[in-house]
């Protein structure tokens, strides 16, 4: 897809996205509602599927390593509400086991710190 088909594809589309460092999220508040329909924030994979549960959502986009509940728990449960939903796993970390898990989810997988660039070609992938 071309550039321009992906950015207008995304601005039909509503993104969550869920991290429990709170300068992370205020940083992709000022860059995801600009790209997407609507934009959701959690900070924690428990309210991240509260939002699921309350709004269309197309794409997740989560942290991994997270209090009270993981991202990939998250995201095997908010598939069983969703099936549907897309994903992209973000990780400080390069482990190989989340990296597997997110993959089993049909997930891509990007590290930190989130690049543009990379966030991007993440995004061409899954829609």
């Amino acid at each position: 897809m071309i550039k321009d088909k992906i950015k207008h594809k995304l601005q039909t589309l509503n993104v969550l996205f869920v991290d429990d460092e709170e300068f992370v999220v205020e940083t992709m508040k000022d860059i995801l509602p600009i790209l997407f329909k609507n934009a959701y924030f959690a900070i924690n994979g428990i309210d991240g599927i509260k939002i699921v549960k309350e709004h269309k959502v197309d794409i997740v986009i989560t942290d991994l390593s997270m209090p009270k509940m993981d991202g990939i728990e998250m995201l095997e449960n908010i598939k069983l509400i969703d099936p549907d939903i897309k994903s992209i796993c973000v990780s400080g970390h390069n482990d190989i086991n989340f990296l597997e898990k997110a993959k089993d989810l049909k997930s891509e997988y990007i590290i930190k710190p989130i690049n543009s660039i990379e966030l991007f070609k993440a995004l061409e992938k899954i829609i």
